[in-house]
């Protein structure tokens, strides 16, 4: 009888402690929600591809600036002569170096597209020489050299396309209002002529170009070319120049 209640003890004591210990290890319900969850979230992440995060400058919605520069008028034509009274011989044109100067508006329409707006002020014209001629002693050799000077206030309008984020193509087209037109013989101290009833009042053509930019400098080569003659005389004259452009620019 001892045996059978001691064997009865045990048995209780170890359905007691197998009850109890299956309680505190079985997952309560909001265990097994939350690992379901985890596991359909895991199983979703995995079925969604993969999205390649884009990184990269984007440039800005608008920017200013302003430049100067040398520009060569590169003769296309003759110029209007002034009668000098002597008939020479010989007649040379030749290339005049003026400068230009500036400000740009420059609205970015994409990342690689921008509308550009500029003003500005260019010096041009040609130079002429003038050599060998006959008077009451004979044959002189003598030259004279006159040179003509258009300055025009020029409103381009152009699109800028760019290849990389500090290389870019540029063209579009200009117009021009002549500011003041004279011709001067010799030096820059020789004797001024006005010439304004000699040229048109304006001028339209292209122009096109390529550009770098790098932080707030810009370096741009452009060259422009005249559609219309712009002078009175029979024979055609036409602008045609290149421009080297320095600059700075900001964020509009």
């Amino acid at each position: 009888m001892r045996y059978l209640k001691l064997g009865v003890s045990v048995m209780l004591f170890f359905m007691t402690f197998t009850t109890t210990y299956a309680q505190e290890n079985s997952p309560t319900q909001n265990d097994q929600g939350s690992s379901s969850q985890t596991s359909t979230e895991y199983q979703q992440n995995q079925s969604q591809p993969q999205q390649e995060v884009v990184t990269g400058s984007t440039k800005k919605a608008m920017e200013w600036g302003f430049f100067g520069g040398p520009i060569w008028s590169i003769p296309s034509g003759n110029a209007p002569q002034l009668n000098t009274n002597i008939n020479y011989a010989n007649t040379r044109i030749k290339a005049r170096t003026g400068v230009n100067l500036g400000f740009k508006f420059n609205f970015f329409i994409s990342q690689d597209l921008s509308l550009e707006f500029d003003v500005m002020y260019n010096a041009l014209g040609q130079k002429t020489q003038f050599s060998g001629y006959y008077h009451e002693l004979g044959y002189s050799d003598e030259s004279v050299n006159y040179t003509d000077v258009l300055n025009y206030f020029t409103f381009p309008v152009l699109v800028n396309y760019y290849l990389s984020d500090n290389i870019y193509l540029k063209g579009g087209l200009y117009g021009a209002a002549l500011a003041s037109a004279h011709r001067r013989e010799g030096s820059f101290t020789g004797d001024y002529q006005d010439t304004d009833n000699l040229y048109k009042g304006g001028d339209f053509g292209f122009t096109a170009g390529i550009g770098a930019a790098m932080n707030h400098f810009f370096l741009e080569w452009r060259y422009s070319r005249g559609f219309i003659d712009i002078t009175f005389e029979d024979d055609k004259f036409y602008n045609q120049n290149f421009q080297l452009l320095v600059g700075f620019k900001f964020k509009g």
